[in-house]
């Protein structure tokens, strides 16, 4: 099987988080746009002064071929946000591997690279995949001149819809970028990323090329 990859990974979609929204209490999703079937929202995290950000829609696809997308890590470049380079360092098992991508930013900009640890979950009978992410330090890693961004906390989620026909696509992380950018930069990044990430994974899967991974099919079906 060719390792599952996660929307979530590519990101550079962080902001400040205002403390006035910090002191609101508990920390809840807030919707900040709704455009074209996808809502896009992002949410405090307690103790960091960046933001959480969520994207979400439906893709009109069968999950299979929703699927088979994300797995196809060689094409990454071709449509998720932001993403140079992305490859594989070292194959843990076939649901788990340590993923590497470098991360492209405005020519002002130190581009960004992300060294984390994939887990994928399937449940055949829920209908879902799953796959969640965390940076880690890996001997693998190449050494580059790019700054090294962590993500504390980051999972895609994919589930069939009812008809069977569609799949209902969740998006969400929680990166710091490291190094020095200015707050307006992180904010035009935090407005964008959720919608252009499930816009491009649409067209993605419309094309209809993506190489078909065998263990997906095998665990979820043909529906």
């Amino acid at each position: 099987m060719r390792p599952l990859t996660t929307l979530a990974l590519a990101a550079l979609a962080v902001t400040l988080a205002g403390s006035s929204w910090a002191d609101q209490g508990a920390p809840v999703w807030e919707t900040i746009r709704n455009d074209a079937g996808i809502q896009v929202s992002r949410k405090v995290v307690p103790g960091s002064p960046f933001v959480a950000f969520r994207g979400e829609g439906d893709v009109e696809a069968p999950l299979v071929a929703v699927a088979d997308v994300p797995v196809d890590v060689p094409h990454e470049t071709e449509w998720m946000d932001s993403v140079r380079e992305a490859r594989i360092l070292r194959k843990v098992s076939d649901t788990e591997y340590i993923l590497y991508s470098h991360l492209g930013t405005p020519p002002t900009m130190t581009d960004r690279e992300l060294v984390a640890d994939v887990r994928v979950t399937i449940d055949a009978q829920q209908r879902a995949l799953t796959v969640d992410m965390r940076s880690v330090d890996d001997p693998a890693a190449p050494r580059t001149d790019y700054v090294r961004a962590f993500i504390t906390d980051s999972q895609f989620v994919l589930r069939a819809n009812p008809d069977g026909k569609s799949t209902h696509v969740v998006a969400e992380i929680h990166c710091d970028p490291k190094g020095s950018i200015a707050s307006w930069v992180v904010n035009l990044f935090q407005r964008s990323w959720g919608f252009n990430t499930l816009k491009s994974l649409r067209k993605q899967v419309a094309r209809g090329d993506a190489p078909v991974n065998p263990l997906v099919k095998q665990a979820l079906g043909d529906g």
